[in-house]
């Protein structure tokens, strides 16, 4: 008989076992890096490396620990954001909130508000793909809610653009798009100025009409972590301007 492998702890828990030496802030950022990278098929493999110098292997095997349980949990509790609630009220300051202006919008209010955003689904183009963009992304639980009111056949349509000014909430929505399969461009930037300052596409962005070795071939691929080219943020500008975002 094959021994059943114990359930994964808490992601939280194991989390703050690393915050014994390190701050729980630099340690949730780590954690979201490493996280980030293994979910991207090997597109962010200098970024993974040179942050994995920091910490030692007994750290790195607590990371991989908090990760497994993350995903355990996710699948428990299908299209919330569940590192951006723990952001918020472990590793985000009262202080940090007020001067950011960072909130967590409840799952509830974000479903609601998907709800009105699509509409009538039959009112979706027939074919082709149907562009979302997300000028100020947080980590994605809106992403999330609009995906979960899409059946797979329209998910996997969706093509989203997530911007945002943290670099954290970045990583954030970077990982719970690509675990949920929704095909996003995350862009580290100001939705307001248009300056921008690195990009990562997700697996399932990433021309997903090619086998999976062949798409992290792919220029975009090729260029994850740098900055949008001038006729990509030209398109997010139109975007932002229909949204009455920018002027």
């Amino acid at each position: 008989m094959i021994p059943k492998k114990p359930p994964p702890g808490d992601f939280r828990k194991i989390l703050g076992r690393l915050s014994h030496r390190h701050s729980t802030r630099q340690v949730f950022d780590a954690f979201l890096c490493f996280a980030a990278c293994a979910l991207a098929a090997q597109t962010r493999e200098a970024e993974y490396v040179e942050e994995a110098k920091r910490w030692e292997k007994p750290d790195l095997e607590l990371f991989a620990e908090a990760f497994a349980a993350l995903v355990s949990e996710m699948e428990s509790r299908p299209f919330e954001d569940l590192i951006g609630g723990y952001y918020l009220e472990f590793a985000l300051s009262q202080k940090g909130q007020q001067w950011n202006g960072e909130f967590h919008t409840p799952k509830p209010i974000c479903d609601l508000m998907a709800r009105m955003t699509l509409g009538d689904l039959e009112s979706l183009p027939a074919e082709g793909p149907i562009t979302v963009c997300e000028p100020a992304c947080g980590a994605g639980a809106m992403i999330l809610s609009l995906a979960e009111v899409c059946p797979p056949e329209v998910r996997r349509r969706l093509r989203v653009t997530a911007v945002d000014i943290n670099r954290t909430a970045c990583n954030m929505a970077f990982i719970n798009t690509t675990l949920w399969g929704i095909p996003t461009r995350v862009i580290h930037g100001n939705s307001l100025s248009l300056e921008c300052w690195a990009a990562w596409s997700n697996i399932h962005y990433l021309a997903p009409w090619l086998p999976l070795t062949l798409r992290i071939q792919t220029p975009e691929a090729l260029e994850q972590g740098q900055p949008p080219q001038p006729a990509e943020m030209e398109r997010i500008k139109a975007s932002l301007v229909q949204q009455e975002l920018v002027f």
